[in-house]
């Protein structure tokens, strides 16, 4: 049965304790598939009632996922403060963060943890997939399911393993999507049905500041936050995945196209599909058929 690898911690030079990566090369189907699950497990830590906090300054060379299933603990970063953390949340630390978490003092903090890295991982961090913080998951051990492919050293196993990380991660976000938007700026999700219900309809800043009630700054600060981009860079492209569908689906002509999705001049609808899209309406149409 194949094994978590030890662990191992070492003093920097400015007093920061670093987790480092093991040592063990890495499996050929961890490279192929850009994730690398290295050790995983249960562990439990006590702090007695007299016991005071300690934020000793610490940070991995790996990602990391803590699920607190029982008891009641902290979790610290520099310059902010000093958070609980309730049985059934758990913790993501990302490579270099700066950080320390642990059990509240006379409490149990027994989690399900999980290390891994490779550049699958590195783009789900770029991505805002993985950050760093507190998330409640609820009490249902859901790394454990992972820990016992692990546990089977077939590449099958591992690929699996590396499957049902991704999906967690995905849920974990889509939860945190979702409840930021609906309970914070439910106008937002009012005004994306309608952008995609009216793909004619041009909509100014001022207009949709205006329809969810905030200024135009503030309004482009939290579209950016919820969607990802900006109000403007996100209408042209619901628009131009409309028009992309109806050249792939429809006969219409590049000019009704462009009608429908609001655009009196096909020559200005041309050049932003092509800026968007990466080639013109015609080659999209022609590529598309071809395959």
């Amino acid at each position: 049965m194949q094994k978590p690898t030890e662990l191992v911690i070492s003093q920097a030079p400015n007093n920061i304790q670093v987790h480092r990566l093991p040592r063990v090369p890495m499996r050929k189907i961890h490279r192929d598939s850009g994730l690398w699950i290295f050790r995983w497990g249960s562990n439990h830590a006590f702090r007695d009632a007299n016991s005071a906090y300690t934020y000793n300054n610490r940070y991995f060379e790996f990602y990391c996922i803590s699920h607190m299933f029982s008891g009641n603990g902290f979790y610290w970063r520099p310059g902010q403060d000093v958070l609980p953390v309730k049985a059934g949340q758990c913790i993501l630390a990302s490579p270099g963060t700066e950080h320390n978490y642990g059990p509240a003092p006379h409490s149990d903090y027994q989690e399900d943890t999980l290390n891994f890295t490779g550049p699958l991982a590195d783009m789900m961090f770029k991505s805002g997939v993985f950050a760093d913080g507190i998330y409640d998951l609820g009490p249902a051990r859901r790394l454990s399911a992972i820990f016992n492919s692990l546990s089977d050293p077939s590449d099958h196993a591992q690929l699996n393993a590396g499957l049902a990380l991704q999906q967690f991660l995905y849920d974990l976000y889509n939860k945190r999507f979702r409840e930021h938007g609906r309970e914070r700026y439910p106008e937002i999700d009012e005004l994306l049905k309608l952008l995609r219900e009216q793909p004619e309809r041009w909509w100014s800043i001022d207009e949709m500041a205006a329809y969810c009630n905030m200024s135009d700054d503030q309004f482009r600060r939290v579209f950016r936050k919820r969607v990802g981009m900006l109000p403007k860079l996100y209408v042209d492209r619901m628009k131009l995945n409309h028009a992309a569908a109806m050249l792939t689906g429809t006969r219409l002509s590049i000019a009704e196209i462009a009608e429908k999705i609001g655009y009196t001049d096909q020559y200005h609808f041309n050049r932003r599909f092509k800026e968007i899209m990466g080639m013109p309406p015609g080659h999209y149409r022609r590529d598309s058929f071809r395959h």
